[in-house]
């Protein structure tokens, strides 16, 4: 609700609009509250985003939603999965759409529109581009990118909106596959797999932070893993230096030891009792 009203604050027009729109909306149970703002967030992008997107003569269909519409500190996003329709081909893509939105109360996000793209979106597309050059396995390539400003509908108007199509990776992510809850020996595998991946990116020079289970998927039948979302990352050295313990650490795939003290967990010091593995 909260992103709906801050993000949108004239979207919510047919929920004022009811005869009494000072009085409450009641649901019948928690899960029906949560379906009925999930489908206004996700029918919110419909108002303003086109169906069909054009770049450049190549047109593409936007398809159905992967997540809901969330909000970053100045701007909102959503993923879709599509498909280039002239020319006609049935591969199914990534569409990443991020838009600029208000600014929130007491911040310092920016109050006049953007011409966009934002600095994470540009950081990924430089990402995704050189996977696509590289022909770097187990990560997504860019397809095409562009960005436009925002019609009289859209929430920020005259802000921008950006369009990112990329490949789709095949797979589940770990999160949603309970990957703590596997076997030992599937969690091994996982693990194997997904320090393949991480190599090649860092023989790209990217190392990335944005470090979750949710960023790793693996495709049972060809037991492959995929690593995704390259908004975030620092330069990485040469992958033969890999800590990979440390980086296994990262991304949740095992299990820190706890530190010695609070002000190791903060970063404020070294854990010197620590065992060092280089």
């Amino acid at each position: 609700d909260d992103i709906l009203t801050s993000a949108f604050p004239s979207k919510l027009d047919k929920l004022n609009a009811r005869p009494h729109p000072e009085s409450p909306i009641i649901f019948s149970s928690a899960s029906n509250s949560y379906s009925c703002l999930r489908s206004i967030a996700m029918a919110v992008p419909d108002t303003f985003l086109a169906k069909t997107i054009d770049f450049n003569g190549t047109q593409y269909e936007r398809l159905e939603p992967i997540t809901d519409f969330r909000r970053d500190p100045c701007e909102a996003r959503i993923l879709y999965t599509c498909r280039m329709i002239s020319p006609q081909n049935a591969e199914e893509l990534i569409l990443k759409v991020k838009v600029q939105v208000p600014p929130r109360p007491a911040s310092d996000d920016p109050s006049e529109p953007l011409p966009g793209p934002s600095e994470t979106t540009s950081a990924e597309l430089k990402a995704l581009k050189t996977f696509r050059e590289k022909n770097t396995e187990g990560v997504p390539h860019l397809i095409a990118h562009k960005c436009e400003l925002q019609g009289p509908q859209g929430p920020f108007p005259d802000g921008y909106v950006s369009y990112s199509i990329m490949t789709k990776m095949s797979g589940q992510d770990l999160m949603a596959l309970k990957f703590w809850s596997l076997e030992d020996e599937e969690r091994e595998e996982r693990r194997r797999a997904f320090l393949q991946v991480l190599k090649k990116v860092w023989a790209q020079g990217m190392r990335p932070y944005d470090c979750a289970l949710r960023n790793i998927l693996w495709d049972t039948p060809t037991k492959r893993c995929a690593i995704v979302d390259f908004e975030h990352y620092d330069a990485a050295p040469d992958p033969i230096n890999m800590n990979e313990t440390q980086e296994l650490q990262r991304w949740g795939l095992v299990h820190r030891p706890p530190p010695s003290h609070w002000a190791v967990e903060w970063g404020l010091t070294r854990d010197y009792n620590a065992r060092q593995q280089w």
